[in-house]
């Protein structure tokens, strides 16, 4: 019996939701407009200082993240500087302690020590310079980005022209030149349905972030901005679409609307129950620890009809570039230092059954591993690729819900974890 009853809550909640949604098209006044989805930061990375352009780590469609080293310039000249700037602090160090055992037996003036604490002084910040100037031969992405286009190849001296352009697409930038009658009805902080052109994306809401103050007079229309989070970069930049503003007023008008005697029969509930539009229908994910998942489920517990939840599970391919394995720690260590001395970073100790081998990037594209490799061969050095291959689950769950807690489920569930049930789904939810 209780089961019966919570399947007719679930079917009345079902059929008001599609009245609701029959009601805000009527209720709207504000017509669909086009737009363009866009990236939110175009930036084209050059060099702060010319040079020769040493390695290129990534290459057109990567994710990289802010602060990443993505490219290096020749720094030979760079690197013998520092060793010299290093010895120099060394020397002014062991003269400035000598100096104060000599004063306090007052075989030196304190002029003597005055003059060798600034010559130390000095040495410091010489070293600060030498390492800026070498800090500085290596590119670091200034965004959260992907790699859109490389203009430049290792090898070519580079000077003020851009090596990579990057795209930020968390959020996307949407763009829409809409005309003056609209003008009042749309402020910042409104939401907007986006349908793009192509591409079969649903449920995208999108945030109106800038609306222009000054009318272009010429063409009667006026700039408005949106914000469309796309956290794992799902959604492409470059897609012509279609905005729906829904007005809040309006949204709170329609409620009022909903009839308090509202009954239903049993062939009214037949037909409810076998049509998509009267379902309200969620999926959640992903996410890449269950117990998440889980603790977000039980805490709408009484708000959500049927729980389905999945997993997803992908092998992705990484390539690491390793030494053979020493005999003992310091000999690793000694490798080590003189490949750092060699210009190669990205260098990290790996122990295994009391042997030890140096790790010298983990990369995700085959080819950047065998240039790794085949950079340190020429050096002399004794490395390998390995490929390496991880299993990695995300999780997910299919959830019905009645419009009465729908805004619960806002409460709780991320607006970039939300995606709109597909025909499939909605079925098995049915059932």
């Amino acid at each position: 019996m209780f089961n019966k009853q919570r399947n007719y809550r679930l079917i009345i909640a079902c059929v008001v939701y599609a009245l609701t949604a029959s009601m805000t098209v009527r209720a709207e006044d504000i017509p669909p407009i086009d737009c363009m989805i866009e990236p939110n930061i175009m930036v084209e990375i050059s060099s702060p200082v010319e040079g020769v352009l040493d390695t290129l780590i990534v290459d057109r469609s990567d994710e990289v993240k802010k602060g990443e080293v993505i490219a290096t310039l020749k720094s030979d000249v760079e690197q013998v500087a520092v060793k010299m700037s290093k010895e120099r602090l060394k020397l002014s160090q062991s003269e400035y302690k000598r100096a104060k055992g000599l004063y306090k037996k007052k075989a030196i003036t304190l002029t003597e020590i005055d003059k060798l604490d600034n010559g130390k002084k000095l040495a410091e910040l010489d070293l600060e310079h030498a390492e800026a100037n070498l800090d500085l031969r290596q590119i670091r992405s200034p965004i959260d980005g992907v790699v859109v286009k490389r203009y430049s190849s290792p090898g070519e001296f580079v000077e003020a022209d851009p090596i990579i352009k990057l795209a930020q697409l968390d959020p996307l930038k949407i763009e829409v030149i809409s005309p003056v009658s609209n003008y009042g009805k749309i402020s910042r902080g409104m939401k907007a349905e986006i349908f793009p052109d192509s591409g079969g994306y649903q449920g995208l809401v999108a945030e109106v972030v800038v609306v222009d103050k000054v009318i272009d007079a010429a063409s009667g229309t006026f700039g408005i901005r949106l914000e469309l989070p796309n956290k794992d970069n799902s959604i492409p930049s470059g897609l012509k679409c279609k905005v729906h503003f829904i007005p809040e007023a309006k949204q709170a008008a329609i409620i009022e609307t909903i009839p308090d005697n509202l009954v239903l029969n049993e062939e009214v509930t037949i037909a409810a129950a076998t049509t998509n539009q009267a379902m309200m229908c969620l999926t959640v994910g992903p996410y890449k620890e269950k117990k998440i998942l889980n603790d977000l489920i039980d805490k709408l517990d009484s708000d959500i009809e049927q729980t389905v939840l999945r997993t997803d599970s992908e092998v992705k391919t990484t390539y690491l570039v390793v030494t053979e394995l020493f005999n003992t720690l310091e000999e690793t260590k000694d490798i080590m230092q003189s490949m750092k001395e060699a210009g190669f970073t990205d260098i990290a100790i790996m122990n295994k059954s009391g042997k030890h081998r140096l790790a010298l990037g983990l990369y995700r594209r085959e080819s950047f591993a065998r240039e790794r490799v085949e950079a340190m061969q020429n050096k002399g050095y004794d490395v390998d690729m390995r490929q390496v291959n991880k299993e990695v689950n995300t999780y997910w769950a299919d959830i019905s819900y009645s419009p009465q807690s729908a805004s619960a489920l806002d409460n709780v569930i991320p607006e970039t974890r939300r995606r709109v049930c597909d025909e499939v789904i909605k079925l098995s939810l049915l059932k």
